[in-house]
């Protein structure tokens, strides 16, 4: 597991926890709206820039920007809706790192095995293992629930 992977303590650390948090958005987007031609290279863009530890943190702040830009693409009522279901929110990363240790522990290995799937092209099957990830990180899932989640993309990764 990437070992850049715990709670944020640099500026450049908490881009990439809110770069990850808008990629959970989009992810969830996707849902209830189609996809447009870019959604899944934006979303694989962002997930190999958010795996670099060293990326830079106006470089994370600009995928920020591209991703929220495409969120508002693929879903574009949901930033002026009067009636706000939070089904395209921006996942807060807050909630990860002060989850159980056993929950938080089964979501980092989630995240990355979607780090690893979407270092390449992501074939069709990558790619909806990848969207189901990223909708699964906001969910408050027990280990149950998790586990089968995690175990697909673990799977997905080793072929």
């Amino acid at each position: 597991m990437n070992q850049f992977l715990s709670a944020p303590v640099t500026d450049a650390q908490r881009q990439r926890d809110a770069l990850l948090g808008v990629l959970v958005g989009l992810a969830r987007s996707t849902v209830n709206e189609p996809k447009t031609e870019d959604t899944d290279r934006v979303l694989t863009s962002g997930l190999r820039l958010a795996a670099d530890p060293d990326a830079a943190e106006d470089a994370l702040r600009r995928m920020y920007h591209i991703v929220e830009t495409e969120k508002h693409r693929v879903a574009p009522n949901c930033a002026i809706c009067t009636m706000r279901c939070g089904n395209t929110d921006n996942y807060d990363l807050a909630r990860l790192w002060a989850a159980p240790e056993d929950i938080r522990t089964l979501k980092l290995r989630l995240l990355a095995a979607v780090f690893r799937l979407a270092q390449g092209r992501p074939d069709a099957r990558a790619q909806e293992v990848i969207d189901q990830a990223l909708f699964v990180l906001a969910e408050d899932w027990d280990e149950e629930l998790l586990a089968p989640v995690v175990k697909r993309a673990e799977d997905c990764c080793a072929g």
